[in-house]
């Protein structure tokens, strides 16, 4: 996905769609689950990265944590800082997550919720996993929340449609390349005046093997995978929740 697809998706395009739709998921919830599954408590240092507009962090700052929000959208993160309100947590940061400004060893734990790799493919989600490493302290926790290439052969629509306030509709045509591994969505917004805005992009799905992989390579141990943040087990119906730790 280049740049500028990246930028267009994760702007004020993904505030009117994807922001809009109910999925039925407490985002505090989801929140403090993920925290409770690294083993974390108040006022530990967590990086959520990406943060997107904050429904994660702003709930786990509200807890206590010392949390820093880090994302490449400048939107999505004035959204953040609207949502937040006044306070010294969450702190917002942007940035790339596969080049964080944060020293070494900065953060107790470290967040990846809801399908926020594969979007710069295979080399970049390895920058991506090196850098989570990198600014975690010695035994601190990445927990990865997202979708696997099981579960997603398993429900693949070549076409969805979902309704928006004021009459308007999200339409994404789907293409999945079960040999890259990859999902290609044209992304639209129709207005209910006929208006139109689209982008299109790739992401790569990954089977739990080959995310535990990648998170062996980048330097991660003791790596468990689950169902969901309670530690449910892992089946084709559910998704992927993988906990991993920077060395000692």
């Amino acid at each position: 996905m280049a740049d500028e697809d990246w930028d267009r998706l994760f702007d004020e395009l993904y505030l009117r769609t994807y922001a809009q739709i109910d999925r039925g998921v407490d985002p505090a919830a989801e929140a403090l689950a993920a925290a409770r599954l690294a083993g974390v408590e108040p006022p530990a240092a967590v990086l959520d990265c990406p943060c997107g507009y904050g429904r994660h962090s702003i709930p786990l700052a509200r807890a206590g944590f010392h949390v820093v929000g880090a994302d490449r959208s400048p939107v999505l993160l004035e959204e953040a800082r609207r949502r937040a309100g006044d306070g010294e947590w969450p702190r917002w940061v942007e940035a790339d997550h596969r080049e964080l400004p944060f020293a070494d060893a900065s953060f107790d734990c470290a967040l990846n919720l809801f399908t926020a790799l594969g979007y710069r493919g295979e080399d970049g989600d390895r920058t991506t996993l090196a850098e989570l490493r990198r600014v975690l302290r010695p035994g601190g926790a990445l927990v990865v929340e997202t979708m696997h290439r099981d579960r997603l052969a398993s429900i693949f629509e070549p076409r969805l449609w979902d309704p928006l306030p004021e009459g308007a509709v999200l339409v994404e045509e789907r293409r999945f390349d079960q040999v890259a591994g990859e999902i290609e969505t044209s992304h639209t917004l129709i207005e209910a005046t006929g208006t139109r805005e689209s982008v299109t992009y790739r992401v790569r799905t990954y089977t739990v093997t080959e995310l535990v992989r990648l998170l062996a390579e980048a330097g991660f141990t003791g790596i468990e995978c689950y169902g969901g943040l309670e530690r449910e087990p892992l089946e084709i119906e559910t998704r992927l929740v993988v906990l991993a730790r920077a060395p000692e």
